[in-house]
């Protein structure tokens, strides 16, 4: 069994000490850290780097809906980012909805959200729906997969030829293309001998 003379033993109590104190010290600080984030007083970080699950991204997805072998709707966008909720955020979104005839109905806006799970799309931002020579504007748009309707939940106006038209709250259904306005419908047309009203 080795001795230590007593200046070795001494600095080595002195070493002992000192790293038990600085151990403590760490603990000390930890936890008070721990606690001005628990009061607000601190920011936490939800960056990737701190353990975030990073996003994933994909370029020009294209999503096909399909019954009995039929195209139902199809939606594309120029970039996609799926976010921690699972739900697709779209840039640059078109949502192309087919009539039980085949009749296509174009929809597109600044960006837009898809949830893969109820295959809900809401748009939002300089949404654009077009028929024919019709075409819709508003804010925003959300189609119901499973109720198979486009819902303009504020307002619009619709410009054609020669009519226009202002409203609240469309309700337009993919399959039969019926169209139902529920608030404030205004209707103008240049040409009125042409417009032809059925009851």
């Amino acid at each position: 069994m080795a001795f230590l003379p007593p200046i070795a033993a001494g600095y080595m109590t002195w070493l002992k000490w000192g790293f038990l104190g600085l151990a403590a010290g760490s603990v000390f600080v930890a936890a008070f850290l721990m606690w001005q984030v628990q009061q607000g007083q601190l920011p936490l970080s939800t960056d990737s780097a701190a353990g975030k699950t990073p996003r994933t991204h994909v370029d020009k997805p294209l999503i096909v809906e399909r019954e009995a072998g039929r195209t139902v709707w199809r939606l594309k966008a120029a970039k996609a980012e799926q976010q921690l909720t699972g739900t697709m955020h779209l840039l640059k979104p078109e949502l192309k909805l087919f009539s039980a005839a085949g009749k296509s109905i174009p929809v597109t806006g600044k960006e837009a959200w898809f949830n893969p799970l109820s295959r809900q799309v809401r748009f939002e931002g300089n949404v654009e729906l077009r028929y024919g020579k019709w075409h819709l504007y508003s804010k925003s748009l959300r189609y119901d997969h499973q109720k198979e309707v486009v819902m303009v939940p504020g307002a619009f106006r619709i410009e054609g030829e020669s009519t226009h038209i202002r409203g609240r709250n469309l309700t337009l259904w993919r399959a039969t293309q019926h169209v139902r306005v529920e608030d404030g419908v205004w209707i103008e047309d240049t040409r009125p001998m042409r417009m032809k009203v059925t009851p």
